[in-house]
């Protein structure tokens, strides 16, 4: 009886046995490497303190990621770029209400903290390191239309007299992601705000933005 030929793809070295599982560690590996990149910043995270945090030897990371470009290619694709399409998508779902869209934004960021803990913090860490590696790839991949397109729609707001025409367009979308991100990446490690909540944060912004600080 002539021997069975195995005709499925050679196995490279370092690639785990199992379809399933192998889909389930790389997941892990990319949870972990958000959770280093939220915490110590992307620039200085290297692949080695990532398989060290995940128990994994270098070989077995690389499998999955054969350089740092590759990792930070499916995070963008797979975890950063459904957050950022559900925010962008606002916009276009209330081209005529800029108080709808505002709104909309604070409650969705605020959702977003709270599903993913990463999402402030490295938000955070793209803001104060002076290498905002993210921002720099999503403009090397994407360009900065749809920006520029949202950028035009809040002067259109401001010409129609639907938006305060004092704001800066570009500061307004800052200066929101602050007041909403900012508190989720403190309130974990600072014990005074351990007691705000989603519901108080997105009360405290859309305070803000409705009555300014005055009485």
């Amino acid at each position: 009886m002539p021997a069975h030929k195995d005709n499925s793809e050679p196995r490279r070295p370092g690639r785990p046995r199992g379809g399933k599982r192998a889909t389930a560690s790389r997941e892990q590996l990319l949870d972990i490497a958000l959770s280093l990149f939220s915490r110590q910043g992307i620039a200085q995270t290297s692949l080695n303190a990532i398989a060290k945090e995940a128990g994994v030897t270098p070989a077995m990371l690389h499998y999955y990621f054969t350089s740092r470009e590759q990792l930070l290619d499916a995070m963008i694709e797979e975890r950063f770029l459904p957050l950022r399409n559900r925010i962008g998508a606002i916009f276009a779902e209330n081209p005529d209400s800029p108080v709808n869209a505002l709104t909309q934004m604070v409650k969705v960021l605020a959702e977003l903290a709270e599903q993913h803990r990463w999402f402030a913090p490295l938000w955070m860490q793209e803001v104060i390191g002076e290498m905002p590696v993210l921002r720099t790839h999503l403009h090397a991949r994407f360009g900065d239309d749809k920006y520029q397109a949202t950028l035009a729609t809040l002067k259109r707001w401001q010409q129609e007299g639907q938006l305060n025409r004092a704001l800066a367009p570009e500061l307004l979308f800052t200066t929101l992601l602050s007041l909403v991100l900012v508190p989720f990446s403190r309130m974990r490690n600072d014990e005074r705000l351990h007691a705000l909540s989603p519901e108080i944060i997105v009360r405290h912004a859309l305070a803000v933005m409705g009555n300014g600080i005055g009485g």
